[in-house]
This record gives C-alpha cells, sequence and structure tokens, in this order.
C-alpha cells in the first residue's frame, strides 16, 4: 500500500509542472488573443478616422485646458476620453461608452434619467477581453493606487490597463539606466540624437513626448498619429505592449494622463515593492512610480510578454531579446529620428 502511494505521489509530481504548463500556454493563447483584439480595433478605428485615436482628449479638445503639452492640464480635466474608450465600440463595450457622460470627470457620482449609472460606476466595471488571465490581480482588475483618477492626489481606483500603448523607445523623466554605451549603436546611458535608446528627442529637452515628439504611437500629448508615418513597416512596429498595471499608479483605461509602455526598458523586467505605490496612495512620494522601473513590457507569462504589432498581429517578445532589436521594433521610423511634430487638429 505504501509502495502504491508513493507511486501515486511520484506520478502526481511528474504530471503537475506538465498541468500548470498547459494551463498556461491556454492563458498566454487568450492573452495573445485579447492584445490582437486591441490591435484590430485600432485598425478599424484608423480605417474610420484616417488616424488612430489620440492617447487624452479625443473629445474634449476645445476645453480650455486642453493644450499641445498634457501634463497637469490633462490631469485638471480629469475626463474618460481616453483612447481606450474610444475604442470600445469596436471591443463591444458600446454599452459602457454609451453610459460614460464625457462632459463630467471619471469620478463623478452623479446620475439623471438618461444616464442611471455614474461615471464612477462605469469605470469600475471589470472587462475580461482588457486582461492578462496569467496575471492573478486580473480577477479583481480595480485597483487602489491609481494616480489622479478622480482628479485628486488622494486615494484613487481605477480599472488596470494591461494591454498598453506604446511611446516606443523614447526619453523618460528619470533618464535611461538601461543604454549601454555602445559606439556601434551611438548610444550612452544619457540621451542623446544618436541614441537608438532615446529616439525622438529633438534639443534632448522633451520627456515622454510632452511636446509631440515621440518614436511609438502613444504619448503625453493630445496627437493624432497615422500609420503612414510609419516608415519601418506596419508588421515591424509594436503598437501595443503587455504590462502589468499594479506596478504603474498611471497605468489605467480611464486616467486622464494614461501611462503606457516604454521600449527603453527590458522586457520583464519588474519594478521592487519599495518602488511600487501601495494602494491608499499616490504618486508624489519619492522614489515610487519611477518611469524606468515600472513602465516596460512586462508579464506572468514565463520567458517574456505579449505585444501588437502595428498590423494588428501579436507576438510573444522573448526577454532575451536585444535592446537594439527592442529598440527598432519600437519606432516608427527608425532610418531618421522622429523629429516631426504629430498633429493636433
Amino acid at each position: 500500500m505504501i509502495v502504491v502511494i508513493a507511486i501515486i505521489a511520484v506520478l502526481m509530481a511528474l504530471l503537475l509542472p506538465a498541468v500548470q504548463g498547459v494551463r498556461e500556454g491556454a492563458r498566454r493563447a487568450q492573452c495573445g488573443n485579447n492584445i490582437k483584439q486591441v490591435a484590430l480595433a485600432l485598425q478599424v478605428y484608423h480605417a474610420s478616422h484616417n488616424a488612430l485615436p489620440r492617447t487624452i482628449c479625443n473629445r474634449n479638445l476645445q476645453h480650455p485646458l486642453v493644450t499641445s503639452n498634457n501634463g497637469a492640464n490633462a490631469w485638471a480635466l480629469g475626463r474618460p476620453d481616453t483612447w481606450n474608450v474610444e475604442i470600445f465600440p469596436q471591443l463591444e463595450l458600446q454599452n459602457i461608452s454609451d453610459g460614460l457622460d464625457f462632459n463630467r470627470k471619471v469620478g463623478d457620482t452623479s446620475i439623471s434619467a438618461t444616464r442611471p449609472i455614474s461615471n464612477l460606476e462605469l469605470s469600475l466595471t471589470k472587462m475580461a477581453g482588457l486582461i492578462c488571465p496569467s496575471d492573478p490581480l486580473g480577477s479583481n482588475p480595480v485597483f487602489g493606487n491609481r494616480c489622479n483618477f478622480n482628479n485628486t492626489h488622494g486615494t484613487s481606483f481605477g480599472h488596470g490597463q494591461w494591454y498598453a500603448g506604446s511611446f516606443g523607445p523614447t526619453f523618460v523623466h528619470h533618464g535611461c539606466p538601461f543604454c549601454p554605451t555602445n559606439t556601434a549603436w551611438g548610444s550612452s546611458p544619457s540621451p542623446s540624437l544618436n541614441n537608438p535608446c532615446c529616439n525622438g528627442i529633438p534639443g534632448l529637452s522633451n520627456q515622454l513626448g510632452l511636446t509631440g515628439y515621440f518614436p511609438g504611437f502613444f504619448g503625453e500629448n493630445p496627437a493624432r498619429i497615422t500609420f503612414d508615418s510609419v516608415l519601418d513597416g506596419l508588421s515591424n512596429t509594436v503598437i501595443l505592449g503587455e504590462t502589468l498595471p499594479y506596478e504603474s499608479c498611471h497605468n489605467g483605461i480611464y486616467i486622464s494622463s494614461p501611462e503606457t509602455v516604454l521600449l527603453s526598458i527590458p522586457i520583464n523586467y519588474f519594478a521592487r515593492p519599495d518602488e511600487i505605490v501601495p494602494n491608499g496612495a499616490h504618486e508624489p512620494v519619492l522614489g515610487k512610480g519611477v518611469d524606468t522601473r515600472v513602465n516596460g513590457i512586462k508579464s506572468r507569462h514565463p520567458g517574456g510578454a505579449m505585444v501588437a504589432m502595428a498590423d494588428g498581429s501579436a507576438q510573444f517578445l522573448s526577454e532575451q531579446i536585444s535592446f537594439p532589436v527592442l529598440w527598432a521594433l519600437g519606432t516608427r521610423r527608425l532610418g531618421s529620428l522622429d523629429v516631426a511634430p504629430a498633429a493636433i487638429e
């Protein structure tokens, strides 16, 4: 009897990793399908509007707070007109889009006869198709550490964003610590116009696309990017990257200044626990929410993470991918720096 039990225990020990591997394979396939659907929704949107949605302020461009420099302006506006919401109709989330009042802030609790559900309540609705099933935190996707979600710098709740738009390999607030000194690529730890890791930085004064210069598709600027600006080919350019929203307090579906993924950070570079803004807090805590630690492409899939290319296809990028290749995938025009401001009309 003891021998039989021992044999069963050995068999279970041998089978368990295989079962776990099969389950993770299914989760990764579902994640790949999720990010692909978001990319295809962007394709449909572009076909209808001749451009991609702006990162922010799609419906509030005439508001006096909207300028070419997003920054605090979008936070002060605080309305749910992010690029995510713009493609809700293409993601079969029309009911949420129709229910939102774009003249009110995301955290607004008011209701009316025509809008019986408040913006706040709608914004807390779980959307399974926008969540990676491999992330255990996806079972409860509303996080309590979203910065500026309710137009405050206090405790804010919001739905996380697992499939974020790509800034590309751009300069960040805290420098570029992952850029190695490599004369072949002309790169160094400091940003320069010859550094592919910090592409699209005229005068080195621009951070995160604030003034409209960024090598990817989404920046902290009410700009519209068109596919005809992609000189490297749609199938060669990352438009979306999988990420772990809890690690970045800016990362959310409805956040008025939604953080996106930076391709100047290695794949699956995880933030330390002391660098993550805890629930009940917000970004202005020194050393927390740092761009270069929390906003990369990352996942709970072993060995890499999912991305979507601008042609609507999905790929799994290995965490062993070289920096030059990652940079090249992140910029729309590798052959020349992206020094042409994106249109804001």
